[in-house]
């Protein structure tokens, strides 16, 4: 009693009731605004244990400071430490025990929402490229609210034509919400019909109709974009606020030109036709020439000249340059523009091939456009050698992407040099189902099971179904993939080339002269005679690519190949050394293996079976894509087949020893 009195006294239950209604207060206010910041839940949690530890601190702190204290009872220092350290523990307790075990958090919103294609309503017949264009901008609006998770393009592009099911198309792409509308253009000016429907239940949340001058395309989108967040309860911070009102320009003739370069250019157009990037670049060009300080426009001219340089085999080296000075400029014009970084990391990823500058680019474009980020993330660390990393990040690429066929092609590759075929077949798979007929999928395919069963029956079949579809003149996507085949499959190889009358014919590595795929053919079928006039016929061409190409490592490695095949061993010895050196595999553990692979045919070819077998043991021990199968069904490894050990590697079971294995948590 007299230790509940001398508690009285020194007034540490007033403290302790102060103190509790401070608390409480402090919970009301930094609740919302926690949530108005978009701060983590577990903010609020460390909020709690902080004030509950303050308990026991108050409590003490009113016994020691009291001013009246002197004269009380005399008590037991340790009691009194006792007693005051569990009044404060139990004071806290009813708060913690209510946070942690009581408190229910409020459910979170799903904010994934889909933005469709807008249908074009105007009479004007070639102005469908305006309404692709306003759907572009505002998706890329929409891109930079981080707490929207917005389906990229790719994924919704299909649904630009026919009847549409939102229900299904929700569900389809795993959205909660669905924007849809249309936009219809007659002289100066335009009428836009924008709405937002929840996807599980048909329900309108939103709908608003725009009619007003062309000039206001752009406040237009901020607003669609502000209204929709609104909807969604997507608080917008007031940076996100000045993004959204920023005009990426004030020339409505140079928007124009910008739009119909967009619907030309590498996105738009993924073959990649030569002819498409250069209709693309020219309006570019003519949109900056309006306005030097279109800084959107200059940073998709980057990435388009950029793009041409990686795909398309021959782009002269100098368009890196030109595409360099573009997307520095244009991150110099907007420093947040989410596409002036993205231009400014793939020329450093495809112009210089310096990594770690393109990944610090890449993540700087994260937040404003993920989709298309966390795929360059992934393609980068797939040469850094960090195949599992890409695996993750390109998984999240599909889930923000999830209805295009390429995040799976890529995801399918990756796991192929991991040896992981059965997970490589899935995400085939999960991309025919997007694209039964694609030839890009089949071809990749038909080589997986060639890598993994030593099985060509489907690269014998899509060969010559595929040679009835391309394009003579060579002007066909994935010419790479189907060389390849060509290779293990000299029979059929012989079909493609009889429709495909191209020379040379353009791959996304190589220029591939047509003499020199017919030699191939002709040697692996045993007419070495003409595969050697067909072999010094494309000599020429090599030769002459590799003078203007000097650091392609794939395009030297043909000409070793050739040198190889007229029998001038030293010419090939060095040709093919050159091309290990320009790109080895710690430069590049996605593609290096090529020239090392290529290397190890030449010395195969020359009888130094030792320097053969130890290459093919160095590749099968790290991730790439050779593999005992390729070893049984690549003819060009004929010179081997006598040796035990290459039969012992060609035949073993690769499923332990090879198989590259998936961390834990998978």
């Amino acid at each position: 009693m007299s230790l509940v009195a001398e508690l009285k006294r020194r007034r540490v239950f007033r403290a302790l009731v102060g103190y509790g209604i401070a608390a409480f207060a402090v919970l009301q206010i930094v609740e919302p605004v926690m949530h108005g910041l978009r701060w983590p839940d577990a903010v609020l949690g460390y909020v709690v244990v902080v004030l509950a530890l303050g308990f026991p601190v108050v409590v003490a702190l009113a016994w020691i400071f009291d001013v009246k204290g002197s004269g009380g009872v005399a008590l037991s220092k340790a009691r009194v430490a006792l007693v005051l350290a569990a009044i404060g523990v139990l004071s806290g307790a009813p708060g913690v025990a209510w946070y942690f075990l009581l408190h229910k958090p409020a459910a979170a919103v799903d904010r994934s929402i889909a933005v469709l294609p807008f249908a074009s309503l105007s009479g004007e017949r070639d102005a469908a490229y305006f309404a692709d264009g306003f759907h572009d901008e505002l998706l890329r609006q929409m891109a930079r609210l981080g707490n929207l998770q917005v389906i990229s393009r790719t994924s919704v592009l299909q649904y630009k034509e026919g009847a549409r099911n939102l229900r299904e198309i929700g569900a389809a792409l795993g959205v909660a919400s669905i924007v849809e509308g249309s936009v219809q253009r007659a002289g100066n000016r335009m009428r836009v019909e924008a709405k937002l429907v929840d996807a599980h239940t048909d329900r309108q949340l939103w709908a608003e109709l725009y009619d007003r001058d062309l000039t206001d395309v752009f406040a237009i989108q901020s607003a669609v974009a502000q209204e929709i967040a609104n909807a969604l309860d997507a608080k917008l911070s007031r940076r996100q606020k000045e993004q959204l009102d920023k005009q990426p320009t004030q020339d409505r003739e140079a928007y124009d030109l910008y739009l119909r370069a967009v619907d030309y250019d590498y996105e738009h157009r993924p073959d990649m036709h030569p002819r498409d990037l250069e209709i693309s670049e020219g309006l570019y060009r003519r949109a900056i020439a309006r306005d030097p300080s279109f800084a959107l426009a200059r940073a998709r001219l980057a990435t388009s000249l950029l793009s041409r340089f990686w795909f398309v085999a021959g782009t002269p080296t100098s368009v890196t340059d030109d595409a360099r000075r573009q997307a520095e400029e244009a991150v110099r014009l907007d420093p947040e523009l989410p596409q002036a970084h993205l231009s400014m990391g793939y020329f450093h990823y495809w112009g210089e091939r310096q990594y770690e500058p393109a990944l610090r680019e890449f993540e700087m474009a994260r937040s404003g456009a993920p989709a298309e980020a966390l795929d360059a993330i992934a393609a980068v660390e797939r040469r850094q050698g960090r195949f599992i990393d890409a695996v993750t990040h390109l998984e999240e690429t599909i889930r923000l992407n999830p209805r295009s066929t390429s995040p799976f092609i890529t995801l399918g590759e990756t796991l192929q040099c991991l040896r992981r075929y059965a997970d490589a077949e899935r995400a085939y798979q999960s991309a025919l189902r997007i694209a039964p007929d694609s030839d890009a999928v089949l071809a990749r395919l038909a080589f997986l099971y060639e890598q993994w069963r030593g099985d060509a029956t489907a690269a014998k079949k899509l060969l010559p179904d595929a040679a009835r579809r391309l394009d003579p003149q060579g002007r066909f996507a994935n010419a790479t993939w189907v060389t390849i085949l060509g290779w293990h499959n000299p029979r059929e190889a012989l079909a493609v080339l009889d429709v495909v009358r191209a020379d040379p014919i353009p791959g996304a590595r190589a220029i591939y002269p047509r003499a020199l795929l017919l030699a191939m053919a002709h040697e692996a079928l045993g007419q070495a005679a003409q595969a050697r006039r067909e072999y010094q016929a494309a000599l020429p061409r090599l030769e002459s690519e590799v003078r203007a190409y000097p650091k392609n490592a794939s395009q030297r490695s043909l000409l070793a190949l050739a040198y190889a095949s007229l029998g001038r061993r030293d010419d090939a010895l060095r040709e093919s050394q050159r091309a290990v050196d320009d790109l080895p595999l710690s430069k590049d553990a996605l593609y290096g293996f090529w020239p090392l692979m290529e290397q190890g045919l030449i010395a195969a070819r020359f009888g130094d079976a030792d320097r053969a077998i130890a290459i093919i043991r160095q590749l099968l021990a790290v991730p790439a894509y050779l593999s005992p199968g390729l070893l049984r069904v690549d003819p060009r490894w004929a010179p081997l087949y006598g040796d035990p050990r290459f039969r012992k590697l060609a035949e073993m079971d690769n499923a332990e020893a090879l198989r590259i294995p998936a961390p834990a948590s998978r």
